[in-house]
């Protein structure tokens, strides 16, 4: 099972460059389907650490990495506003229908965005679960469309430099760990991920409760 990582890593790796232009697109797409509430957990998340890892930092692959993560996130943010601004409260309901974690937040949301609208959609945007509610919030109060692309570049820089910070940490703390290991990191990196998503979970959930 390891060494079937491991191999999937190298072929991940080595497919990041703009001689493979598939890899690029499917990065992007991806990042698209997560912005639109389509999940794939973790998987951008080790794909932009681990690239920073295999490669460092400030190499090409990791900025293609990025270019298509803040390309995919705002094409998907930019999709779910005005969609929410042009239908309004036609398309509240239908999600809503559909979706009762965005029913029951969305109107909380709503209250929230005032005079701190980009930081709150910021912090909205980097809490698990909540990144849809703020873009439907934004379009259906028709909050201004340049506010909504500022705080999705903000949350970006926080959530994916933090993602490179630990790369680097993680490549400069075990340059010497033969690269049979990489798999071991990614997996723990991906539990440290989910510990850190599920605590802010039920951090959320308590402080509702209260």
């Amino acid at each position: 099972m390891i060494e079937w990582i491991n191999g999937a890593l190298s072929t991940l790796a080595a497919s990041i460059s703009v001689d493979n232009p598939t890899g690029l697109a499917a990065i992007f797409f991806i990042t698209v389907s997560c912005d639109i509430g389509i999940p794939f957990p973790f998987v951008l998340d080790t794909i932009l650490f681990f690239t920073t890892y295999k490669m460092g930092a400030l190499s090409w692959p990791v900025l293609l990495v990025l270019m298509m993560l803040l390309g995919g996130s705002l094409l998907g943010t930019s999709i779910i506003y005005w969609v929410s601004r042009l239908l309004g409260t036609r398309f509240v309901d239908w999600v809503g229908r559909r979706s009762k974690f965005l029913r029951r937040n969305l109107e909380q949301f709503q209250n929230k965005l005032g005079r701190w609208t980009i930081p709150v959609i910021v912090a909205a945007r980097l809490t698990p679960g909540l990144m849809q509610v703020s873009s439907v919030a934004a379009g259906t109060i028709r909050i201004p469309y340049y506010q909504v692309v500022l705080a999705s570049v903000f949350s970006f820089i926080i959530y994916d430099g933090t993602l490179i910070i630990l790369g680097t940490l993680a490549r400069l703390g075990l340059k010497d760990v033969g690269p049979e290991y990489s798999a071991w990191i990614v997996i723990g990196f991906v539990v440290i991920m989910a510990a850190i998503f599920v605590t802010v979970h039920l951090i959320r959930r308590r402080s509702k409760l209260s």
